[in-house]
């Protein structure tokens, strides 16, 4: 038999170093993986970090107000100047910033800083000592100052799909108290850590196996950051150890001083109304009125409690729920050695004093409505939403917050008086509008479109186009200067007029016509068909022409009832032609948006004061000087029965069926012009008088603090003479009636008095 050959056996390799090959391997391909995750997460993570951090929403704001000793200002305007900025009474010795005091005669206010692009007003403490109902006295310290500029108010914020509010803080600027705050109670061992606290972990699930529920979570506040900013909120493990990776990542390329900024300016804390706080910045001004270095460590503590569960612990719905948390994170700042025994007890005893703002939805809704508008002119959606800039506007709060006042309470009064003008329905109340102009500057400081801006955002004031009937007659009276005199007669009698193939007769109100009647007259006493005669004598086309030039654009037909106001306007513009007569005949271009500043501080708009002439201010004076005397004894003589005692002129105006009520009126510094009327265009048995009137008097009166009416001032071009009230020319001795009366000087009467010539 032939011998068989054995085959060689290969030497097996030891077990061991296979498994140690593998996990080498596997290290490896760990490690590999690890870099390349890290360095995309890194990359990823630095895109969205070198671009804009925060969609941050515009910021609109009203203008500042200058306040100075021998202004006419009572005490409690000041208190309510102060109200409507979100300062707070004092409680206790210590004045703070956002805080003041009353004595009898005296306020102490401590000033926040306000640092905005465009505006820079430094914290400060003032005294205003005040006598009589005025200003006596301004002093920081014991220096005297001429003046005292008050800041801005925040009006609105323009915000995108998200409607967050964020107000961006720097770390260098964030008191310690609230830093220790936040760390005390959301992690305590962050400076430590390099984004994942194991200890943290390891405590936390021991806790909570202990418990049989979930009561601690181990999350840090590099993980906090991570979730809220990049991650959705899911409970999966995916994310949860995305959520680990991107802390490492974050904790590699970020200081921890970054982090925590980063943290404090986007964590969420809570609702107002349907906007979304979200950092400690804007929740400090939200619910104390405070900026963030100016916070008491009570207040700290509060809102660092807050981050748990913003709504549960809100200090404005669930005040004793919050005051409990913020116990609780007193006593771990205290158990960590971050506060002593004396400032714990201290902060313990505090009460929970959260901010309230005299101004809402109600009072800004038209207002930020119709500067929404004019933006959205010149920007993109997407920029107002998410860019950060600052509006500066022209609106004043305390006079707006009383305009809102007049129209919801003299709309009340009105219906009260008169129960046929309720209506149970909200969309068939009465309504009104009330336009507020500094004539020399255009600034358009108050605006209200309708009686609640929440049931009806219809902005009337700008959008509503509705007949000016007789609060257009001014306009014809000025163009009648070219040929007329304030005592020129003319005739008040039943005429008929072809209009479209059809007799027309204007009727005057009463029913009464008085013959020959002179021109101040029939403005004063708004008879039409003295005002149509002396229309068709001056040229209607004139008149067109003039209307053209005071700003109106609605169509304009030359017919005889033009001179009644039968063609619409919108409050605004007629406003801003009763601006020209105000303004000795320079029309203002009327301003709400004062200047646009990015984050940076460029002004991107900036709109300066623009006057165009459009007629003389001799003309304007005397049209002014007429309308005073509709306040005197003419269609708005009811005036002085509601406390109007100080100069001012005006017009009513009434359209045909009563539909329409309007009165115009200004002092020599701010003119208002309020429109009462029903929205469907009904009826509302209302005059200029009894409606309109009403609203405008129950306005001045309430601002009277912040009005400086003096007598209109008389210009060039302009004389005064002695006139017979009889015949109108010269008075001579034997005139039994006199009085004195202005012309312009080229049409100054030239003849005596023959009536009472002896």
């Amino acid at each position: 038999m032939a011998k068989q050959t054995k085959k060689k056996r290969r030497p097996r390799r030891p077990r061991g170093r296979w498994v140690l090959q593998a996990t080498a391997l596997l290290v490896l391909l760990v490690l590999i993986m690890g870099v390349v995750g890290f360095i995309y997460l890194s990359a990823e993570m630095e895109k969205r970090f070198s671009g804009r951090l925060w969609s941050v929403p515009a910021t609109v704001l009203s203008d500042s107000v200058v306040i100075y000793p021998g202004q006419d200002l009572t005490i409690s305007a000041v208190e309510d100047m102060l109200t409507a900025r979100g300062y707070r009474p004092a409680v206790g010795g210590r004045l703070r910033p956002g805080e003041y005091k009353r004595s009898r005669r005296a306020l102490r206010i401590f000033f926040r800083a306000f640092a905005y692009p465009g505006k820079d007003l430094p914290a400060r403490e003032v005294g205003i000592r005040f006598q009589g109902g005025r200003i006596q006295e301004i002093r920081t310290g014991s220096r005297p100052v001429p003046y005292l500029e008050v800041e801005p108010v925040v009006l609105a914020r323009l915000f995108g799909k998200e409607r967050e509010s964020r107000h961006l803080i720097s770390i260098k600027t964030t008191p310690e108290n609230l830093i220790h705050a936040v760390i005390a109670i959301e992690d305590h061992r962050f400076f430590q850590h390099r984004g994942i606290d194991w200890r943290g972990i390891l405590r936390a699930l021991w806790v909570d196996l202990r418990a049989g529920r979930v009561v601690q979570g181990g999350s840090t506040l590099t993980q906090q950051l991570v979730k809220n900013y990049f991650l959705r909120p899911e409970r999966t493990l995916k994310r949860k150890l995305l959520e680990a990776a991107m802390a490492l990542v974050l904790e590699a390329r970020y200081s921890k001083e970054q982090i925590l900024e980063m943290y404090l300016n986007e964590i969420y804390m809570g609702q107002q109304g349907s906007v979304a706080i979200h950092g400690m910045g804007q929740a400090a001004f939200t619910y104390f009125g405070r900026n963030v270095e100016d916070l008491t460590l009570a207040e700290a503590a509060a809102l660092a409690g807050m981050i748990k569960a913003p709504n549960r612990y809100s200090p404005t719905r669930h005040p004793d729920a919050c005051r409990e948390r913020r116990n609780v994170v007193l006593a771990r700042m205290r158990e960590l050695g971050l506060i002593d025994a004396a400032a714990y007890e201290s902060a313990l005893s505090q009460p929970l004093r959260t901010v309230s703002r005299a101004l809402s939805g109600k009072t800004l809704g038209y207002y930020v409505d119709y500067v929404n508008r004019q933006l959205e002119e010149l920007y993109s959606e997407e920029t107002l939403s998410s860019e950060g800039l600052v509006i500066y506007t022209s609106y004043r709060p305390e006079i707006a917050l009383e305009a809102e006042r007049a129209v919801r309470e003299g709309l009340a009064a009105l219906e009260k008086k008169r129960p046929a003008l309720s209506a149970s329905d909200p969309a068939k109340a009465l309504q009104a509008a009330l336009v507020v102009v500094q004539p020399k500057t255009g600034a358009l400081v108050a605006l209200v479109g309708g009686r609640d801006f929440a049931l009806s955002p219809y902005n009337r004031a700008v959008r509503a186009h509705r007949q000016p009937g007789s609060a257009f007659k001014p306009f014809v009276y000025l163009t009648a200067l070219d040929q007329v005199t304030p005592v020129s007669w003319i005739e008040d009698m039943p005429t008929a007029y072809r209009v479209d193939g059809k007799a027309w007769v204007p009727r005057n109100y009463d029913g009464r016509y008085r013959g020959a009647v002179m021109v101040r007259e029939a403005l004063a006493h708004s008879l039409n068909a003295a005002t149509v005669h002396l229309a068709v004598q001056v040229g209607l086309s004139k008149i067109v022409e003039t209307a053209r030039r005071l700003g109106l654009q609605s169509p304009l037909k030359p017919y005889p009832s033009l001179a009644l106001g039968a063609f619409e306007v919108t409050p605004l513009e007629l406003a801003g032609a009763y601006a020209a007569l105000a303004n000795e005949g320079q029309r203002p271009h009327l301003v709400t948006i004062k200047k646009v500043v990015t984050p940076q501080g460029a002004v991107l708009e900036r709109r300066h004061m623009s006057l165009k002439t459009v007629t003389t201010p001799a003309k304007a004076f005397l049209i002014t000087r007429m309308l005073q005397r509709v306040v005197r004894e003419g269609t708005a003589r009811r005036l002085a029965s509601y406390g109007v005692d100080f100069p001012c002129a005006g017009k009513t105006g009434t359209t045909s069926d009563y539909r329409d009520a309007w009165f115009v009126g200004y002092t020599s510094d701010l003119l208002a012009l309020v429109w009462v009327g029903f929205d469907d265009n009904r009826p509302t048995r209302l005059t200029g008088s009894s409606g309109a009137l009403p609203l405008w008097a129950r306005f001045m009166t309430r601002i009277r603090p912040w009005l400086h009416p003096q007598d209109f001032p008389v210009p060039p071009g302009v004389v005064e003479r002695t006139i017979c009230l009889d015949s109108g020319d010269l008075a001579v001795q034997g005139c039994p009636r006199k009085e004195r009366e202005y012309f312009l000087a080229e049409r100054v009467p030239q003849k005596p008095c023959t009536l009472h010539w002896r």
